[in-house]
């Protein structure tokens, strides 16, 4: 009987390729991610953190198309075959950081599919039908189970839709007035993608690549800048000098 077992294709700076059996072998064929990078500070088989050279890996899942071309990244080789040996011990704790991490910044009321409608809230008879799934890395809100199988048919679609609503909620409150790649000034013709459902302006969209390298420091970046400014701290009142007698 033939199992659907994803084929994992790793791609590193020696363009390497895991194969069945685990081992590594040369590829000069170096695997496309789709969707966004991956967005967690941490690597999923170890908890270590990624830093700025991760081994990253493409996922090929045809049976499964909100996985098929998903990149991971992970801290070592070694990390990467454990996770093959077994990715569904794995994506589940994946996808529940994602969820964890986009939930709040989520920019749709209504379900992609069902765009008619709005989500259910809580408290609401079909709030129990909400399901949160990850689609390439990026968190979708559906009004129920049954809507993730329309948007297997198109992935792209749906989490295009999700990023231009991210672009159009974040942008007013964009907190960053140069490209965090450059340093560049911004002005009204920047380039804008959208990592882990959060909008990143560049000066041109040769940064873009840059950009999604290190999702982490470009998230440290928007959340330094979004932060409250200290206020600037009061001169104390000199003391006033006791009156000699």
């Amino acid at each position: 009987m033939k199992h659907n077992t994803p084929r994992i294709l790793l791609l590193s700076a020696a363009l390497l390729t895991l194969t069945a059996s685990g081992s590594l072998a040369s590829s000069r064929v170096a695997a496309d991610a789709k969707g966004a990078p991956y967005p967690l500070p941490n690597c999923p088989v170890s908890g270590q953190p990624l830093g700025s050279d991760p081994t990253i890996l493409v996922m090929e899942d045809p049976s499964n198309p909100l996985n098929d071309g998903r990149e991971i990244r992970f801290c070592c080789p070694k990390c990467v075959a454990s996770f093959s040996a077994d990715p569904s011990k794995f994506l589940p704790a994946i996808d529940a950081a994602i969820i964890a991490q986009q939930s709040a910044r989520y920019p749709l009321t209504y379900c992609v599919v069902m765009t008619e409608d709005p989500l259910p809230t809580a408290g609401s008879p079909d709030f129990d039908k909400v399901k949160d799934i990850v689609v390439l890395n990026d968190m979708i809100r559906i009004c129920c189970p049954g809507c993730a199988k329309k948007i297997k048919k198109d992935p792209a679609k749906f989490v295009a839709m999700v990023h231009a609503a991210a672009i159009a909620a974040q942008k007013k409150d964009y907190p960053l007035v140069t490209c965090p790649i450059s340093g560049e000034a911004l002005d009204a013709d920047a380039a804008e993608i959208v990592i882990g459902e959060r909008l990143v302006r560049l000066c041109c969209d040769g940064c873009a690549k840059k950009a999604r390298a290190n999702p982490t420091a470009i998230f440290a970046k928007l959340d330094a800048a979004a932060a409250p400014k200290a206020a600037p701290a009061t001169p104390a009142t000199p003391a006033t000098p006791a009156k000699t007698k």
